[in-house]
């Protein structure tokens, strides 16, 4: 029963099912992985160590992308865009900035999933243009980051930074660490705290500024103050002044600041007449310095158009 013949022979049952085939490892798969492995990586490395525990749930999805191979590129947008609202958890602008390296991932696994030909080709001549520019310009940051200034110098010039209440923060007591550094090596240099009060700050950047180094067993006297200042160009300006009434001279001058900023600074400094070197303080986070540097990168291309 259920079984017919047809010319002598018996025929086999026709209501069997056969399993789809496994989709084959490619490329591409391997690719999609190696995305989800750089956000664990992103979240394991770049951030405060109290954050790595998010790092498990990410190679988890790794795991069943490569169990799940159809899923992978639905896993691989999930990934990225968890990785986009977590750095908007953090107040911090580098953070922010940072998500524009995922949401440009997002946008192209969208036009190269879903976008016909033109469209794959246009986003992808821009994503070129945009890498190949940026790298042009974060040759000139990098090197004046990496340089290190001359001893004994007469005046360094101390850029501010937010203060939050009285207390400095991670931004400005990383630049005032570099600062105390220089200034116990080099006792004969004396310091221009430079930054006015802003939105938010009970004192004055400089106050705050003068506060940390004496605490840090800099000499009162060997500490002047600038608390005028709402910019950059104005710190440099008003600093300027500052050693001229104290008498000395700005032609060996050191500017003390985070190391993405040292570049713009250095080329201000030096179009008012300023012979300035630069000493980075200490760095942030990874994933906040990669971020700060993407927005130092627009910064100083405004700055070769428009002028010092």
């Amino acid at each position: 029963m259920g079984v017919s013949k047809q010319g002598g022979k018996q025929m086999e049952p026709t209501n069997r099912t056969e399993k789809p085939a496994k989709q084959r490892f490619t490329v591409l798969h391997a690719l999609g992985l190696l995305l989800i492995l750089c956000a664990a990586a992103v979240i394991w490395f770049g951030v405060h160590p109290r954050y790595r525990i998010l790092a498990a749930p990410i190679l988890a999805l790794g795991v069943l992308a490569a169990w799940k191979r159809n899923w992978m590129f639905w896993i691989v947008l999930i990934v990225q865009a968890g990785v986009v609202a977590f750095l908007w958890t953090f107040p911090q602008a580098g953070y922010r900035i940072a998500s524009i390296v995922p949401l440009a991932l997002i946008a192209m696994l969208l036009v190269f999933r879903f976008g016909n030909k033109p469209l794959k080709i246009i986003a992808s001549i821009l994503m070129g243009t945009a890498l190949c520019g940026l790298l042009i310009v974060e040759i000139p940051i990098l090197k004046a980051a990496s340089e290190q200034p001359e001893p004994d110098a007469d005046y360094i010039v101390v850029l501010g930074a937010a203060v939050y209440g009285e207390t400095p923060s991670i931004t400005l007591e990383h630049r005032l660490e570099g600062a105390a550094r220089y200034l116990t090596a080099n006792p004969r240099t004396k310091a221009v705290v430079s930054g006015g009060q802003g939105a938010g700050e009970d004192i004055t950047e400089a106050e705050c500024m003068r506060r940390y180094l004496t605490a840090h067993g800099i000499a009162e006297e060997r500490i002047l103050l600038e608390d005028m200042s709402t910019s950059t160009r104005e710190n440099l300006a008003f600093s300027k002044a500052v050693i001229k009434t104290d008498g000395g001279k700005t032609d060996r001058i050191v500017l003390v600041s985070s190391a993405y900023h040292l570049y713009r600074a250095r080329r201000m400094a030096e179009a008012m007449g300023m012979h300035a070197g630069g000493f980075a303080g200490s760095d942030g986070y990874p994933i906040y310095m990669f971020g700060m540097y993407l927005r130092e990168a627009v910064a100083a291309v405004k700055l070769w158009i428009f002028g010092a």
